[in-house]
């Protein structure tokens, strides 16, 4: 399999994982209980995955692995709270942690040899297209869409995290077996679920069944997005060419979702539709490399 292919079935995964957190957070009224369940879910199917692999093999990495994960947790909360006011509006800030991995990937890896005029083009397009949406947003009438108060915090906190978690991860792709990073980043990150539920102070036991088979969906999802993306990296997917196609997707396609399904907004304007066109060439030009 070529990475081009891990990243295209990454796409419909990833996109499917932001609106399946959009409707768990609207269902669940504690979204530390959401984060607890929907982490111990990864951490069994990890399991699984590990002894049908038989790729899991304790060493000190995983220790370095679950710290991350366990940091990631809170930038997955933060992307709870902020989905939960506003899916639409939360995914258009998506480029900007894009933009923090494809930073460091450049500055650590090296991969500004890779780039060359059509894929300069392509990424730039991808760019166009996510700050065309994002200041169309920002134009709209309704003052309700305007950001502010703890929706930013919940934004800046999840961009910080999540841009500097994805550099992390493309780094431990270079040699870190699959099975082995995805029960240590799982394991880390079910620990975090536990100050979050304090935080909140909530009872998981006292989840309904609703609650707990809502968030069963969305714990596949986010594990079969976080395996492929470490497989696209593991097949040579560059960090700084795998992300603008994927910031893409899950900018463009959660906000035309939250626009239609969940009525955050009706319609496109001139300027989303030129956004949207100007994402799609991009991102073939990028995928043609």
């Amino acid at each position: 399999m070529s990475w081009q292919m891990a990243l295209a079935i990454l796409l419909l995964v990833n996109t499917g994982s932001v609106v399946l957190t959009k409707v768990a957070a609207d269902i669940i009224p504690k979204k530390s209980i959401g984060i607890f369940y929907q982490y111990l879910f990864c951490v069994a199917i990890a399991v699984i995955y590990g002894f049908l692999t038989k790729e899991v093999k304790v060493t000190f990495v995983m220790l370095l692995i679950g710290a991350v994960g366990f940091v990631n947790a809170f930038g997955n909360y933060f992307q709870w709270r902020a989905s939960a006011l506003s899916l639409s509006r939360t995914t258009l800030f998506f480029p900007m942690m894009e933009v923090v991995t494809i930073v460091l990937a450049v500055s650590f890896l090296g991969e500004d040899v890779l780039w060359n005029p059509q894929l300069i083009i392509g990424a730039a397009l991808c760019f166009l297209a996510m700050w065309l949406f994002r200041m169309s947003k920002r134009e709209s009438g309704n003052h309700a869409e305007t950001p502010a108060g703890k929706w930013i915090v919940f934004i800046l906190g999840m961009i910080l995290i999540f841009g500097t978690t994805g550099f992390l991860l493309k780094w431990f792709a270079l040699d870190v077996p699959r099975g082995t990073f995805l029960l240590a980043w799982y394991v880390g990150a079910f620990l975090a679920a536990l100050p979050i539920l304090l935080l909140e102070k909530s009872n998981p036991l006292k989840a309904t069944r609703q609650n707990i088979l809502t968030v069963l969906p969305v714990s596949f999802a986010i594990w079969g997005s976080l395996l492929l993306l470490y497989l696209t990296y593991q097949l040579e997917g560059p960090v700084s060419l795998v992300l603008p196609v994927r910031g893409l997707a899950i900018t463009l396609i959660p906000v035309l979702i939250g626009w239609w399904l969940f009525r955050e907004r009706k319609g496109l304007s001139g300027r989303e539709w030129i956004g949207f066109l100007a994402g799609v060439a991009g991102a073939v030009l990028v995928l043609l490399r």
